[in-house]
């Protein structure tokens, strides 16, 4: 995908990480306390802060109909509509062979 500012540290890799904690969240019932947590640690790989990340998340619940309508790029929409129906291991491989080019 593209659409990313060249100054900006989002990416494929990262939005698909973004993904992986939506499908962690889903599973798991979206308890409380969790996003959070998942997010930080992301922020720790990554040069995005944590409410960045905790935005794109919630851009996935809202495009899953888990929450109300959400300003969601369209990288996020077609994403999600791409690699929505995957596993998280699917997913997690995916990033691997993106972080491998």
């Amino acid at each position: 995908m593209s659409g990313y500012r060249h100054t900006s540290a989002w990416n494929d890799e990262n939005e698909l990480r973004c993904l992986v904690i939506f499908k962690q969240l889903e599973e798991k019932g979206f308890p409380r306390g969790l996003q959070t947590k998942l997010c930080r640690e992301m922020s720790h790989v990554t040069n995005l802060g944590v409410g960045n990340i905790s935005a794109k998340v919630s851009n996935y619940k809202s495009v899953a109909g888990v929450n109300n309508e959400s300003n969601a790029s369209t990288n996020t929409i077609e994403f999600y509509r791409r690699y929505g129906k995957l596993s998280i291991p699917e997913i997690q491989r995916l990033i691997g062979a993106r972080s491998a080019l």
